[in-house]
């Protein structure tokens, strides 16, 4: 039986078009479709997400940078502003028992991986158990949805994430605010956050190199996801 692997990919700082791109390859034309893969990665400019079932008008009412790109994800969830944000994808594949549990207990178990490599350092979080007020997604770091992680004895909200389930597996667009966490060491943080995602799964850790994407279907990609006719389909 060949062993779990979670890769973990190259940093990368792009466009939104093209990290939005990126992530959707991940899910769907990764070569080893049996393993987990994780990247972080950085935005070349300004730059704000927002969900599936929100409409365009709406996540630019939300844009506080005119001078932002604005991207429509591939997931769900609310408007994020990556300004300030740390950016991860994580793909679970379908043969994995993680990607056939419920959405919100997957959702639950990465940010209790996060939690834990937050505690290595002594930072204070929790995970949120209140569900909010509204149900409709909104903006991402203003209100906590269940499993969303807080300030233990504050209100701030520190990750979410959005989230697409396919038969090809589970996508988790996660964002973590850096503001709220003026001390933590992101490159320990990063490192322990692997070494505990490894562990629920039950992987080995491999660094891996960006795949030979289809140049063509890379490129519509990035076509499809700076297009108005993407963008403005709400």
């Amino acid at each position: 039986m060949t062993p779990q692997e979670l890769h973990v990919l190259p940093d990368s700082t792009q466009t939104a078009a093209q990290n939005m791109a990126h992530d959707f390859l991940l899910l769907n034309r990764y070569p080893d479709v049996n393993a987990l893969r994780i990247r972080h990665y950085d935005w070349i400019r300004p730059a704000f997400t927002f969900g599936m079932s929100q409409t365009y008008n709406y996540a630019l009412s939300e844009v506080s940078d005119s001078s932002a790109e604005i991207c429509r994800r591939p997931t769900g969830g609310g408007v994020v502003n990556h300004l300030e944000d740390w950016t991860y994808s994580l793909v679970i594949p379908a043969s994995h028992p993680l990607a056939r549990s419920q959405p919100s207990e997957s959702y639950r178990s990465v940010h209790d991986c996060i939690v834990s490599s937050m505690h290595e350092q002594g930072v204070e979080v929790i995970l949120n158990f209140a569900s909010p007020e509204h149900t409709a997604p909104s903006v991402c770091f203003e209100k906590p949805e269940v499993y969303d992680i807080v300030l233990r004895n504050l209100p701030t909200k520190v990750a979410g994430a959005a989230q697409k389930r396919s038969k090809k597996g589970y996508l988790l667009q996660g964002s973590i605010c850096r503001p709220a966490l003026p001390d933590l060491d992101w490159t320990q943080f990063y490192n322990d956050f692997i070494q505990s995602l490894s562990r629920l799964a039950g992987a080995e850790t491999q660094f891996r190199s960006w795949p030979d994407w289809d140049e063509l279907e890379e490129e519509q990609l990035i076509e499809r996801f700076e297009s108005e006719e993407w963008n403005q389909r709400r």
